[in-house]
């Protein structure tokens, strides 16, 4: 029996034109994960999941028991599964999407994975902590972070994935926080130097410290609960 969680998307041809035309002036994502276990949150707008009897379940990207699909090209995202250690996928409830895990001490990947070799000359991580009134201490590699962001310098993409399709080279980092109860972390290529990100939103990588009370927004609970599999 097959399971699926999908949502229909209504097609309007000037939205894709206007989508098209800002794509061209976007600063690239690079796709940001957890070394260790993480559960995937999906935007149901975009993605679906299916389980095994389905025509579109294929038993190698299984996690959890379900395989997760793009909705408009009908197959796998690999960039989602490049993550080593990725467990499931849950839909989105809060419109935040990306890749959830527990803990305030880790190495974070930085996959610059493409379609074709690339290289990415000015990569900016951006450090964005919950609740947002909540003064981080972060460190990169040793090095305490100033602001919200931190120069990761460059990056050559050359090395083709294990199925050929597609391009990845990594960077990893170590990274340590503490005093907020979640941190969001993503990054981009800064190709016009104006510190900004230009273009559509990225991956991102959120990460929770179970033992930092979650103040009056959200409690414990409910965070906890976004960081888990689907039942």
């Amino acid at each position: 029996m097959s399971i699926r969680y999908r949502a229909l998307i209504p097609a309007f041809v000037l939205a894709v034109v206007v989508l098209s035309v800002s794509a061209a002036f976007a600063d690239p994502c690079l796709t940001v994960y957890p070394t260790g276990d993480t559960v995937y949150h999906y935007d149901i707008n975009e993605y679906f999941v299916v389980g095994p009897g389905d025509p579109l379940y294929d038993p190698a990207y299984d996690r959890g028991g379900y395989v997760l699909i793009d909705s408009n090209s009908m197959e796998v995202d690999e960039s989602i599964y490049q993550a080593p250690n990725l467990v499931g996928f849950t839909p989105s409830t809060d419109g935040q999407e990306g890749f959830f895990f527990e803990g305030y001490e880790f190495d974070l990947v930085i996959d610059g994975f493409n379609h074709d070799p690339i290289t990415y000359e000015n990569i900016i991580l951006v450090i964005e902590p919950y609740p947002n009134s909540c003064p981080p201490q972060v460190t990169i590699d040793g090095n305490p972070v100033v602001g919200n962001t931190y120069n990761l310098g460059s990056l050559v993409v050359s090395t083709p994935t294990a199925n050929g399709h597609n391009y990845s080279d990594t960077m990893i980092v170590h990274v340590t926080w503490a005093q907020c109860a979640e941190m969001e972390f993503w990054a981009y290529d800064d190709e016009n130097y104006n510190g900004v990100k230009d273009g559509g939103e990225c991956f991102s990588a959120f990460s929770h410290d179970t033992t930092v009370p979650t103040g009056d927004r959200a409690s414990m609970g409910m965070i906890k609960a976004r960081f888990s599999s689907p039942k």
